[in-house]
């Protein structure tokens, strides 16, 4: 059987948010327990719980990147564009897309396309939305999602074969709460999708990433 302390300690082992914060000293311990009770139904007690989380072993949470990772941050450059809108449809619209940018043109500029076997993400300027989607069949159309800004991380070099880099800026916009809707790697440019209202939350947590290397 398990101790608490064991217990506890799978539990924040499997959340990155929470153990940034415990790192950086920026969570309540009890409000924390709290949280862990509550969502995992412990019957341990509050104080039991608080006792734990301080036992659990922070030397082990790693948050430098690669020495790599570092000079790629410190050289990142960081711009926004917003009013973005991401489409997915069914693959066999694929037909359609293919006639837009031979003939009509009405999605060329501006988008972006993401091609899995069975669905099509496509990222659109916002601008005439309702006219590009008048391009698809209602039934191939999966889900259309709006009010979205794209956030372009421009790297020196290739960063597909440095480790960190993608897990360092996702733990810290989700220790903003902030949730990365879409994200396409591009070399040298990651792109990342977020909704216009936790931009500049965002904007402020990556230009921290860049300053701090």
């Amino acid at each position: 059987m398990k101790s608490i302390n064991q217990h506890i300690a799978n539990l924040l082992n499997q959340d990155v948010a929470i153990q940034n914060c415990l790192k950086r000293d920026l969570i309540n311990l009890r409000s924390l327990a709290r949280l862990l009770i509550k969502e995992h139904s412990l019957t341990y007690s509050l104080d039991a719980v608080i006792s734990a989380i301080r036992r659990y072993d922070l030397e082990d949470i790693s948050l430098p990147t690669s020495i790599a990772a570092q000079k790629e941050f410190s050289q990142m450059v960081i711009t926004t564009k917003d009013n973005v809108a991401r489409l997915v449809l069914k693959d066999k619209a694929f037909a359609e897309i293919c006639q837009d940018y031979l003939h009509k043109k009405i999605l060329k500029e501006n988008s972006r396309l993401i091609k899995s076997k069975e669905t099509i993400t496509l990222i659109i300027n916002q601008k005439d939305v309702d006219q590009k989607i008048s391009l698809f069949k209602k039934e191939d159309l999966l889900s259309t999602q709006k009010n979205l800004t794209e956030i372009r991380l421009q790297f020196g070099k290739d960063i597909g074969r440095i480790k960190g880099i993608v897990a360092r800026i996702s733990s810290e916009l989700a220790l903003r709460d902030i949730n990365i809707e879409e994200v396409i790697y591009s070399m040298p440019d990651l792109l990342l999708y977020i909704k216009d209202d936790s931009v500049v939350s965002a904007h402020k947590a990556l230009q921290e990433i860049k300053q701090k290397h």
